[in-house]
């Protein structure tokens, strides 16, 4: 699968737009906050940088021989954030807590488990499509 220069581009603008809002509300002071569910702060965390590493790894151009090696590079980046991201929390007036930071790396590594799996699948369809209806029907009619 080719990336192509366009879905390039919408990575990346996916990720700059999420990044932002993920620092505006990781470090807006606590009692600003309204999160309209009753979900627990770990879970937040989770749910974060699960998007985060998502869109780190989309953002990253990666072909067969390099995905885990770019995979690698994304999960580097967000880790680094989390850890950023914690330590920066405090001139605001938030805590740094080794449990949300646990929790951020929890979220990178669903991210990026769904990264691959999403890919993975994308790769198989776009190589059904264009297979020719003569190889699908004889691969249909072959004996395993």
């Amino acid at each position: 699968m080719r990336a192509t220069i366009n879905s390039l581009r919408m990575a990346i603008v996916a990720l700059v737009v999420y990044w932002v809002f993920l620092f505006i509300g990781t470090h807006l002071p606590a009692d600003r906050i309204f999160i309209p569910l009753h979900l627990s702060d770990k879970v937040l965390h989770v749910i974060a940088f699960a998007g985060l590493s998502f869109l780190i790894a989309w953002a990253v151009p990666t072909n067969d021989a390099k995905l885990y090696r770019n995979t690698f590079v994304a999960a580097l980046i967000a880790v680094v954030y989390a850890a950023l991201d914690e330590l920066l929390q405090i001139p605001v007036g938030r805590t740094a807590d080794w449990l949300d930071f646990a929790a951020d790396c929890v979220g990178v590594s669903i991210g990026l488990g769904s990264y691959t799996f999403v890919r993975a699948l994308i790769l198989r369809a776009e190589w059904e499509f264009f297979r020719s209806p003569n190889d699908v029907r004889s691969r249909r009619s072959s004996p395993k």
